[in-house]
Order: structure tokens, then C-alpha cells, then sequence
């Protein structure tokens, strides 16, 4: 085990605890740890506005700077690296949060909603109509994707585009799909 540094040192640069720590040396992590704890704290409080997020955030930031540990060149700045790790964790966060983002509905838009697929016909004139607020592409997509089961690999073949432009036309006409429906059934809603 690395001898350890004498740590009460304002001197000892972030840098050298951070090459101590790769080398398995756990009381300069701890010492990064007291030195950035505030920082890293306020830094996710300010971005997100909630102290519980914060707090979850700043974990999760000190596990994967002990993940990342044999990434870092300590012949960088740590301060902008550890910053660095930070910022992308937000990211990561907000696209969680953005893809889990559920829309609520009012009591009369489920019943319409309910009300809707009692009648399979109608149910079908109803998917017909929506299907039809899309371009003739997006509809292919959601169709053989959610449909037929194909891959977004074999649709981006059949249409000479690449994976994840398929994957971008099948999300935006999904979510179009569903702000449709959403309109549709406030409006029942609404003439009842």
C-alpha cells in the first residue's frame, strides 16, 4: 500500500491526491472528498433547484469519479476534469428525467380515451386519423417498427438513412402521435 501524504498541507495540489487515490491510496480520495463535497453539492443545487436531486446527484458524481479514477492524466488540471464528469452526469439526468416524463391527464380525457377503443371500428377510424397527422415516411416507420417488429437497423437500410435518423423519425412521430391523441381526447372530452 502507498505511503500516505501528510493531508493537514493546504499545499498538496488536487492533482498529486488525485494520482495518490489511482495508486489506491483511500485517504486522498477522502481528502478530495472534503476539498470538493461543497462544491460538487452546490454546483448539482444550483442547476437543478432541488436539494434531494442535489444530494442524489453529488453521490453519484463521487462513484463515478471512483470509476473513472485509472482515466485520469494527472498531468491535467483535476478541478475542470472532476467538473467535466460533473456536467456530463447532469446531462445524463435530464435526458433520464426527459425520457420518463410523464404527461397527465385530466379524469374526462382517460374517459374519452376509454371510451374510444370500446368501438373497435372506431378505434381503427381513430388510429387511422392519427396515422394520418404524419408523413408518409414517419407513418412507414411507426408502422413496420411498432407494427411488424422491424429493426430500426433494417428500416434505416430500406430507406438509405442512417440508424439514428430512424431512430429520431420514429421518436418525434411517436411523440406527435401521442400530442394528437392528447388533443383528440380533450376535445371529446370537451363536446360531451
Amino acid at each position: 500500500m502507498p505511503k500516505s501524504l501528510d493531508f493537514s498541507d493546504e499545499e498538496v495540489h488536487d492533482e498529486a491526491l488525485m494520482e495518490r487515490y489511482v495508486e489506491g491510496d483511500a485517504a486522498a480520495f477522502d481528502e478530495l472528498f472534503r476539498r470538493y463535497e461543497r462544491r460538487a453539492f452546490a454546483f448539482f443545487a444550483r442547476r437543478t433547484r432541488s436539494a434531494d436531486r442535489a444530494q442524489d446527484l453529488y453521490q453519484e458524481l463521487f462513484l463515478r469519479i471512483h470509476r473513472a479514477r485509472h482515466a485520469y492524466d494527472p498531468r491535467r488540471p483535476f478541478a475542470p476534469w472532476f467538473f467535466q464528469i460533473a456536467h456530463h452526469l447532469l446531462i445524463d439526468d435530464k435526458r433520464r428525467a426527459f425520457r420518463n416524463h410523464e404527461v397527465p391527464l385530466d379524469e374526462s380525457a382517460v374517459t374519452a380515451l376509454d371510451a374510444a377503443r370500446v368501438d373497435p371500428i372506431a378505434d381503427r377510424q381513430w388510429l387511422a386519423q392519427l396515422l394520418g397527422t404524419l408523413s408518409e415516411s414517419e407513418r412507414y416507420v411507426v408502422l413496420a417498427a411498432k407494427g411488424d417488429g422491424a429493426s430500426h437497423a433494417e428500416l434505416a437500410a430500406q430507406l438509405g438513412k442512417s440508424v439514428d435518423a430512424v431512430k429520431k423519425m420514429a421518436s418525434r412521430a411517436l411523440r406527435r402521435l401521442q400530442l394528437a391523441a392528447l388533443v383528440d381526447a380533450a376535445a371529446s372530452a370537451q363536446s360531451r
